[in-house]
C-alpha cells in the first residue's frame, strides 16, 4: 500500500503541464501597433467588432468609439494608417494572443488573424478587442477575419 501512494501522486501531477506560463501577446505580418483593452466598441449592447472591423478614417474612428472612449482616444494619422478589429473572448487560462495581419495581393485581400494561446482551456471570463494599427491599405481590398481559439 505504501508503494501505491507515491504511483497515485505522479498520475495526479503529471496531469497539469509543468511547462504551462504565461503566454506573452505577440504580433505578425503589418501589426504596427497593438491598442490597449480601454479600445472597446459597443453600440445598443452590441459588440461591433464581432465580425470585424476596418477603421480608415477619422470620423469612423470617431463613430465607432462614441460609447465607450472617445475622451481617452489616441491620435492617428489616417492618410498612412487605418485599424482593424476582430474582438474575441478569452476562452483559456494563461492567456496570450498573436494578432497577425498578411496581404495578398493576388486576390486583393487582408487576412487579420487573431490566435488565443493558453495553457488550459476554461469558462469563457473576459473579451478582447484586438485592434491593431497597420499601414493604410488600398481600399479595394476586402478583409478577412479569422479567428482562432
Amino acid at each position: 500500500m505504501k508503494f501505491l501512494i507515491p504511483f497515485l501522486l505522479i498520475g495526479l501531477l503529471s496531469c497539469r503541464d509543468p511547462f504551462c506560463t504565461d503566454q506573452s501577446d505577440q504580433t505578425a505580418g503589418l501589426v504596427v501597433r497593438v491598442f490597449d483593452r480601454h479600445y472597446i466598441a459597443y453600440q445598443g449592447g452590441e459588440d461591433l467588432g464581432r465580425f470585424g472591423i476596418r477603421i480608415s478614417s477619422k470620423e469612423r474612428y470617431e463613430q465607432v468609439f462614441s460609447g465607450c472612449c472617445a475622451s481617452r482616444l489616441d491620435s492617428i494619422d489616417f492618410n498612412q494608417f487605418e485599424m482593424l478589429c476582430l474582438s474575441t473572448v478569452n476562452r483559456g487560462s494563461l492567456s496570450g494572443y498573436l494578432r497577425d495581419v498578411k496581404r495578398d495581393d493576388v486576390n486583393k485581400k487582408i487576412t487579420y488573424t487573431v490566435t488565443e494561446r493558453y495553457c488550459q482551456r476554461s469558462s469563457p471570463v473576459d473579451g478582447q478587442g484586438n485592434y491593431v494599427l497597420i499601414p493604410k491599405q488600398p481600399s479595394n481590398y476586402q478583409v478577412d477575419y479569422v479567428r482562432n481559439q
